[in-house]
């Protein structure tokens, strides 16, 4: 497998160095590899060509968050071409800014954006069905895809699937989204474009990506005015769960929410998502019901929300304020900015006329 010259280092009480299948110098932190690179760059500028003027990037991948370790800091040495994405929602931040060349595969996943329509998504190889998820794959699969930078949830990186033990010792760079944070707002959001953007040297178009979904949020909040966010309406969101709801709280669909004018009924429990129980949902009364869209499943769980004897009677229920969006963009994407206007436009149809 080619190694990537990516330097791994991981923050504990007593720095170790992982040499991640390549040799490396441990005083410059360097891999072998890089360092031949660096010298062949040096000789095609003696002959006349043009050296390669990629300047190393560290980035800080949290595992602590997720209890999956300590934290571990890369160093890019040069551009991963071949990227491996776990779920759409992690492919569209690189078909959005314009890397699919670097992309060995992905895979959609059970959700997908419905709003945003890649070229890329027929061009770049799709690892499995849709509708199954990366950690599907068997170790072997995912290695003969040549990955040198996997991209995903913190479960992609569990014990059950690829741990940071293995990535390591496969010359897998690990990203898990700044934006998969529990406490996640649309700044993580930009920070992913950011961070992404100075990996694969695309940090003109990750500017101009951040910059236009300001300015729609601005649009946004300019539509609303001042005083619904400071009286939003209350939202209970489905995402799915018969017996018990899995729904939305605080961290990124929270933040999304409460730009498009509204507030989880949930906000109050201090994770993203959470499974309270019907009667909680009963007891908080909803203004309106906000279904997420999967891949088209709305009108089924609309009808489960009006025939189940927990929720028929709920007053958004009977006076039909039910909305839907899309699941994979709720959950912070390339179109979640796309997602809060949506979301707004269902909420105060009027102030959008």
């Amino acid at each position: 497998m080619k190694n990537k010259g990516i330097s791994f280092f991981l923050c504990m009480t007593m720095t170790m160095v992982l040499a991640a299948g390549c040799g490396l110098d441990k005083e410059n932190g360097v891999g072998e590899n890089a360092a031949a690179a660096g010298t062949e760059d040096q000789e095609a500028a003696d002959e006349g060509g043009s050296a390669d003027d990629y300047e190393p990037v560290t980035i800080t991948l949290n595992l602590e968050r997720s209890g999956l370790g300590e934290n571990v800091e890369y160093t890019f040495t040069e551009i991963p071409d071949k990227v491996v994405a776990s779920g759409d929602q992690m492919a569209d931040f690189f078909f959005d800014l314009g890397l699919e060349e670097y992309m060995a595969g992905y895979t959609k996943g059970s959700a997908w954006s419905l709003v945003a329509d890649f070229p890329a998504r027929e061009q770049v190889p799709q690892l499995a069905e849709p509708g199954v998820g990366l950690s599907t794959l068997s170790k072997e699969e995912l290695l003969a895809t040549g990955c040198d930078f996997l991209i995903g949830w913190d479960s992609v990186f569990s014990d059950k699937a690829f741990d940071p033990d293995f990535c390591n010792e496969n010359g897998i760079a690990m990203y898990f989204p700044y934006v998969c944070s529990d406490s996640a707002t649309f700044e993580d959001l930009y920070k992913d474009y950011e961070t992404l953007g100075r990996i694969f040297k695309a940090e003109d178009v990750a500017a101009e990506k951040i910059q236009a979904m300001k300015e729609r949020l601005q649009k946004v909040e300019e539509t609303l005015g001042e005083e619904i966010y400071q009286n939003p309406v209350r939202v209970f969101v489905y995402d799915s769960g018969e017996d018990a709801p899995f729904t939305a709280c605080q961290g990124m669909p929270g933040d999304i929410i409460r730009l498009a004018g509204g507030e989880s009924i949930f906000s109050d429990i201090e994770a993203g998502w959470a499974t309270p129980s019907w009667e909680e949902v009963v007891e908080r009364d909803p203004d309106v019901i906000l279904v997420l869209d999967y891949n088209g499943d709305v009108e089924e769980k609309v009808e489960f929300l009006k025939n189940n004897d927990a929720t028929k009677e709920l007053r958004a229920v009977k006076e039909g304020k039910i909305y839907s969006a899309c699941c994979a963009d709720m959950q912070g994407s390339a179109d979640s900015a796309h997602t809060v206007e949506i979301i707004a436009q269902q909420l105060y149809p009027d102030l959008f006329a």
